[in-house]
């Protein structure tokens, strides 16, 4: 299991709610997602003043930066700017708007800021979740971010070097620690060579659990194994054969997940008498 701590944290800081003119707010995208400008114009065209919440604000000494809710300020800047029509009374009321002001923070915290107030939220992608883990110098972010490095692994990227599912990497280093994501990235590539289903984070988090679980499978000779299942493709439609009971049910994330669990314990006992292991039951 890990030994690091991967909870969020930031210092203590000075936090106010002030009255703000959303016309003085700035923008950083180094600490949140991108600005989305159809999607402010989309709140804009449709702005309940009363339904705008409390954006969170940093205040830094060059100014005011928007750390969460910034479509909701821009929206209002659009409206005061005179690009977007609405009742006299919404352009009133956005002249000024209450907001949730912390002072003191450093950019790195204003990053673990958004990730905590957006941690429980589906608002926030997760390839973005991580490029803002990052600059916050969370240490979850970082182990699992060396360990792609040394595999010459980028986020998001559709390639042979690219992982896409994210989150399930992340899982990984969370529930066993950056050494297991290491070797089982290792195993994947020696059994298949790198494609872009080589780093399926579901089979990832499949050899991840078995390497983790099981002291005596041994890493070569898991990776011969898999490859003689097939390709890394086939693999993967092996795991969500096994999901969807042949198409039966539905597959949730859990559910790959246990089949991926299942389908390389499954490949490592084949045609094995000894140092076998034991076949999980995934629709328990």
């Amino acid at each position: 299991m890990p030994s690091r701590d991967y909870s969020y944290d930031i210092p203590d800081h000075s936090v106010s709610y002030d009255n703000v003119d959303p016309r003085t707010v700035k923008f950083d995208p180094r600490a949140q997602r991108n600005l989305n400008k159809a999607r402010a114009r989309a709140i804009a065209e449709k702005l309940v003043p009363t339904a705008l919440g409390t954006p969170i604000i940093s205040a830094r000494e060059d100014g005011l930066y928007a750390v969460d809710g910034m479509h909701r300020v821009y929206a209002c800047q659009l409206i005061l700017a005179g690009e977007v029509s609405v009742a006299d009374e919404v352009r009133k009321a956005v002249r000024s708007i209450t907001c949730e002001v912390h002072s003191d923070l450093s950019m790195a915290d204003e990053a673990s800021l958004f990730i905590i107030k957006n941690k429980e939220s589906s608002k926030v992608g997760p390839n973005d979740e991580f490029r803002i883990g990052l600059l916050a110098g969370h240490p979850l972010f970082q182990d699992t971010n060396d360990i792609l490095e040394k595999h010459q692994l980028k986020v998001g990227s559709s390639s042979a070097n690219g992982v896409r599912g994210i989150k399930g990497i992340l899982s990984i280093v969370m529930d066993y620690g950056p050494e297991i994501l290491d070797q089982s990235l290792t195993i994947a590539e020696d059994a298949w060579g790198r494609t872009p289903d080589t780093w399926y984070a579901v089979t990832i988090g499949g050899i991840a659990t078995v390497i983790s679980k099981h002291s005596e499978v041994k890493h070569p000779e898991l990776a011969e194994k898999l490859k003689r299942q097939g390709d890394p493709t086939a693999f993967k439609a092996k795991i969500h054969t096994i999901a969807t009971n042949n198409n039966t049910r539905a597959d949730g994330t859990k559910g790959r997940l246990k089949a991926a669990h299942l389908a390389v314990a499954s490949a490592w006992n084949a045609h094995r008498r000894a140092n076998r292991i034991p076949l999980p039951n995934i629709f328990e």
